[in-house]
């Protein structure tokens, strides 16, 4: 008899997940960002401050386990394309010339002795009024991404970037230098 009720019993549980008015199976609503209008400088702009005072090489991040890694690019390009790509996706227009993004990468380390390897990245964002020349919004946002110890370094720097752009969009004041 118990074969017999789960027979019948079970296409109507499965059945149930499709029911939309239990609110159970509705889509996910997307993250909702603000907007503004700016431009990026060119990476020459994103100065990489361990680079500049002869710390590393401006293509080389400081690893504890070892030396450091090596990127076929230097840093701030790194930084800066994905800084453009993260403001993008959130829905930012890049095409704008009267607030220029710049800044600088204050340290950008990976802690990788232990699994999980933990990489840090310390940004200091500018936004200047391109007419004026004036600083409009001037932050440091300090971000730290968890991530496999042998996970690629590309996207291992792709998502600690993605964060510390998640946290420059989530100040209200960068919103609203930008609006």
């Amino acid at each position: 008899m118990l074969k017999g009720c789960g027979a019948v019993a079970l296409p109507l549980m499965l059945s149930a997940c499709s029911w939309s008015w239990f609110g159970l199976n509705s889509p996910p609503r997307a993250a909702v960002h603000p907007t503004g209008w700016l431009s990026v400088a060119p990476a020459r702009d994103f100065a990489y401050v361990p680079a500049s005072s002869g710390r590393v090489s401006p293509n080389r991040i400081e690893n504890t386990a070892m030396t450091g890694i090596v990127l076929k690019n230097d840093i701030n390009e790194a930084v800066r394309n994905g800084i453009v790509s993260r403001l993008q996706i959130a829905g930012f227009h890049l095409t704008e010339g009267k607030k220029i993004l710049s800044g600088s990468i204050e340290d950008f380390t990976v802690d990788d002795a232990r699994s999980p390897a933990f990489w840090t990245l310390k940004m200091r964002y500018v936004v200047t009024d391109a007419t004026t020349r004036k600083v409009v919004f001037s932050t440091t946002k300090t971000v730290r991404q968890k991530s496999p110890k042998f996970t690629s370094n590309t996207i291992a720097i792709e998502d600690t970037v993605k964060l510390s752009v998640d946290a420059l969009i989530g100040d209200p004041g960068f919103v609203k230098s930008v609006n």
